[in-house]
């Protein structure tokens, strides 16, 4: 059985508008596991950024709980190395291993509100809702990787120096921060003379590549991307896919946004939100190229969801 990382229960946030309560998010219940690639979809307002913030810590729900149920790398021993070594053994794209073919199988689902017994093994979890404003900035900083459509690279250090500043935040080690920054580097194809550029002197396609990077820094168990691809050409768009895609053959687990069917593609497992309530699911298996079996299964689960 895979192991769950995070786990939410009747997660549900409200804004005030005008005096208006809106409400974004309501009662979800849902597991994310280990090693998946998790795509979240829906309508424009639907709830899919609000959703992703609050898995990560990076808002609070007005009700309801998110608990990490995994291990941080910088906690785990054993686990945690494991984990940094798979960040750097990227295969290439058309190799899934054995890895792809228990995925197929793998029983990741929504789970129903009230439905606990066909939930996965997962040891006592701590609820990231509870946790004060610096234990969340130390559980982000641990747990998860960010990636943002907007980049926010800092346009006065160097590639390289943006990817170390989110680095030191856990790891003094300078030395050994570099030697991982290289390796990441050489994964994603940024050249050691890029990485010495601003990111000015570079394009959108590479400075993205360069946020998946840092992203990656501290060995998350969790790389969050939110639209990665959607201020990008086609042709950088898919660079930024085919790099996420190998990173998750490796053992990364991935939750992405998106609203373009392209980049949803990629996911093993696709959630569709509505009104701010998980509407449905599709369980795809990990990427093949060219799959077409693949794109009439997501494109009849999007016309069921009214996409």
């Amino acid at each position: 059985m895979k192991e769950i990382l995070l786990r939410t229960e009747n997660l549900s946030k409200s804004f005030s508008s005008g005096g208006i309560l809106q409400h974004v998010l309501k009662n979800i219940d849902l597991e994310l596991y280990d090693g998946d690639f998790t795509v979240i979809m829906g309508a424009s307002g639907a709830g899919k950024s609000t959703l992703l913030y609050a898995l990560s810590g990076m808002d609070t729900p007005t009700l309801g709980t998110v608990t990490f149920c995994g291990t941080c790398a910088g906690e785990a021993g054993s686990h945690g190395a494991s984990r940094r070594d798979a960040a750097s053994r990227v295969v290439s794209s058309g190799d899934a291993g054995s890895h792809g073919a228990s995925c197929r199988d793998a029983a990741s689902r929504v789970v129903p509100s009230g439905d606990t017994s066909s939930r996965g093994s997962a040891p006592h979890g701590r609820i990231i809702s509870d946790l004060t404003p610096d234990q969340l900035a130390v559980f982000r900083r641990s747990f998860c990787g960010f990636v943002f459509q907007q980049i926010y690279l800092i346009d006065g250090m160097s590639v390289m120096d943006n990817v170390l500043a989110a680095g030191l935040l856990v790891n003094k080690d300078r030395k050994a921060l570099v030697n991982r920054a290289r390796e990441l580097f050489q994964a994603v194809g940024i050249l050691e003379e890029t990485q010495r550029k601003f990111p000015t002197q570079i394009s959108g396609g590479e400075a993205q590549r360069v946020g998946i990077v840092r992203g990656l820094i501290n060995s998350p168990r969790i790389l969050f991307a939110d639209e990665p691809t959607g201020a990008l050409n086609s042709k950088s768009g898919l660079e930024v896919l085919d790099t996420l895609t190998r990173f998750n053959r490796s053992g990364q687990s991935v939750v992405m946004v998106t609203h373009d069917m392209r980049s949803a593609r990629r996911g093993n497992r696709i959630l569709y939100l509505k009104d701010g309530a998980i509407l449905g699911e599709c369980l795809l298996g990990k990427y093949e190229h060219g799959d077409e079996e693949r794109h009439d299964k997501l494109s009849s689960f999007l016309e069921q969801m009214g996409w």
